[in-house]
């Protein structure tokens, strides 16, 4: 059934947390939003969200004992994602369609590089991070539009009694809040909605919205996979960019001016979470037998723009890629007899060439592979009973200069 936006406006509820939907496209210039589609929705997991902040400061003016007003400080966006490993395994060949649209964005802006000449992406820090999405989180009487988003963490977790799953982080340029309102005037003939007493404050400019008429079909004003940007509101009037509207006329029957939101949204729905899968350490293939938990976590490290004057924000190119890739694995194995070898091995610190695979290798499956890993010399503490874990933590490294192979992340 389609979302019924009249019916969420006239209801009169508050908001639910179940309703919450993410949509994520690249843009085509850092910071300017672009309108997604229904094939950019992913699929997420609770704690989701995108968080619009602004410090303010009493003002150090002299006023006696009293506070008098405030200095407002640079506004921060920061958002947090977390996913499972959605992959097509029903693809016969390899392809791109293998992960969502959504999620090659997102590996795009952590890695920088994609290359689909094989047919499905594989990522890799060869090429730094250059682009930005806009990123929708979409509830039911509301919804967070937010330009200029790129990815400065990404944390993937392949734990041996859960499930394997990414946490993606990372920052924007600014979050339009967009609300509902409805109009009985005769809106056709202009590029004004007049909305009820109040509800102008709902829609800030900027912000990507449609028209929705009585029977909860789109008006022709904003046909499917179309949105207007709001261009200036005076009290409860709310411009619009575009063509002249000519099916906005809401004293014949109410229309409602509404965030935008794609139509069919759709996704892959099949987590892969680890109950498939291998590690292998080059030279050590028995050890592995039994890895208890595997975990990659990426830092791009960008020097984010908040310094640029005449900017509430973020300005100027949003972020630079100046400073270091940094890739910390963790990994817990059994001790074994074959273990004492590798332990040995470790302390000439010449690296250690690890792969993990998630899922089936025979059919469409995640590979990441990190060549060069150069681990701590680790302490052995023995339990009290069962097996001996042994907790190692390291960082990845290129193999050579301006190899830029620390870390590989393929869908085969």
């Amino acid at each position: 059934m389609a979302k019924s936006y009249v019916s969420l406006y006239e209801g009169g509820n508050d908001s639910i947390a179940l309703e919450q939907k993410i949509f994520i496209k690249q843009e085509t210039v850092r910071g300017q939003l672009v309108v997604p589609a229904g094939s950019d929705f992913i699929y997420h997991l609770q704690g989701g969200s995108v968080n619009f902040s602004q410090a303010v400061e009493s003002a150090p003016h002299k006023s006696g004992r009293h506070h008098t007003s405030v200095i407002k400080q640079k506004t921060s966006t920061e958002w947090t994602l977390p996913t499972f490993f959605n992959i097509d395994e029903s693809l016969g060949a390899a392809s791109t369609a293998e992960i969502d649209s959504g999620l090659r964005v997102l590996h795009k802006s952590m890695f920088g590089k994609e290359d689909v000449s094989g047919g499905s992406p594989v990522y890799d820090s060869s090429e730094a991070p250059s682009i930005t999405f806009s990123m929708y989180e979409i509830g039911d009487v509301w919804a967070k539009q937010c330009p200029g988003a790129f990815v400065e963490a990404c944390n993937m977790t392949f734990p041996g009694d859960g499930q394997a799953q990414s946490e993606w982080s990372g920052m924007a340029k600014t979050v339009f809040t967009v609300g509902m309102g409805k109009s009985v005037a005769d809106n056709n003939a202009g590029n004004d909605v007049t909305l009820a007493a109040g509800e102008g404050k709902r829609f800030p400019v900027g912000a990507k919205v449609m028209l929705i008429k009585a029977d909860n079909s789109k008006s022709a004003d904003t046909p499917a996979g179309t949105a207007r940007t709001v261009t200036a509101v005076s009290g409860d009037v709310v411009t619009l960019d575009g063509a002249v509207l000519a099916d906005a006329d809401g004293s014949v029957g109410a229309v409602y001016l509404v965030y935008y939101e794609p139509e069919g949204a759709t996704a892959i729905n099949n987590p892969v979470t680890g109950l498939v899968g291998s590690v292998t350490i080059a030279g050590f293939a028995t050890i592995t037998n039994c890895v208890r938990s595997f975990g990659l976590s990426l830092t791009n490290n960008h020097e984010v723009q908040d310094f640029c004057y005449g900017e509430t924000g973020l300005g100027g190119k949003l972020f630079v890629p100046g400073g270091r890739l940094t890739g910390e694995v963790s990994m817990e194995i059994n001790m074994s007899k074959e273990m004492v070898s590798f332990l040995n091995g470790l302390q000439e610190f010449q690296g250690e060439d690890l792969s993990l695979v998630l899922g089936d290798a025979a059919g469409r499956h995640l590979l990441v592979e990190l060549p060069k890993v150069i681990f701590a010399i680790p302490e052995i503490s023995v339990p009290e009973s069962g097996t001996i874990p042994i907790s190692l933590t390291g960082n990845a490294y290129q193999t050579a200069l301006d190899a830029a192979d620390e870390v590989t992340v393929s869908y085969l």
